[in-house]
């Protein structure tokens, strides 16, 4: 994982993200620390476990009210060698739908962009993901939470990470987070953002 990458994690929060000035500075270490937070967060990755029905909107329900309650604590800025330890020891299973439930709308674009069958992402419950699974996770999370914080609402950050960007190169920003640097490309781009860049 790359020091950029480590240092985009969550800065944003949640779906009532309220709306701030945009700054030049990006607290990065804050956003890693409140995506990686929300992705290792017990009591939430248990209330995903226990759906009978999973469904991307119930998983984001209890992942907004998460992202929310640890961006009211503000944790600790988390530094890059402990962000790369926790990806290489595996996330949980759940968190490939807290990351999905973030900028997803439905099973299937999750199958999609984790490159796995719904049958293998129920498998993956109450297990161990590997790192590249991890990372991806990560990365979706970062990028989000980031965009949240930029553009003063996770709605809006929606509809950024869905949406064709020509400063991207025409890619629409979750197309870009299957690779490292692509995240960077989208991270980089946020940055601008809130240097007052245009869109």
């Amino acid at each position: 994982m790359t020091e950029t990458a480590s240092r985009s994690t969550i800065a944003g929060a949640a779906g009532a993200v309220h709306a701030r000035r945009r700054t030049a500075t990006l607290d990065w270490g804050a956003i890693d620390a409140l995506a990686l937070g929300t992705l290792q967060d017990r009591a939430l990755l248990r209330e995903v476990r226990r759906l009978e029905r999973l469904e991307l909107a119930s998983v984001w329900t209890m992942t907004k009210r998460s992202l929310l309650r640890r961006r009211e604590t503000q944790p600790a800025a988390v530094a890059p060698l402990e962000m790369h330890q926790r990806v290489l020891e595996g996330l949980g299973g759940e968190s490939l739908l807290v990351s999905a439930s973030m900028f997803l709308d439905t099973l299937q674009e999750t199958e999609h962009f984790f490159h796995l069958s719904f049958k293998t992402l129920k498998s993956k419950l109450g297990r161990t993901l590997d790192t590249a699974e991890s990372e991806l996770a990560l990365r979706a999370a970062r990028a989000m939470t980031a965009a949240a914080e930029v553009l003063g609402s996770f709605e809006t950050a929606r509809r950024y990470m869905r949406t064709r960007n020509f400063a991207l190169g025409g890619a629409m920003p979750m197309e870009l987070l299957q690779t490292a640097e692509g995240e960077r490309l989208v991270l980089n781009e946020l940055q601008a953002q809130a240097d007052g860049g245009p869109l």
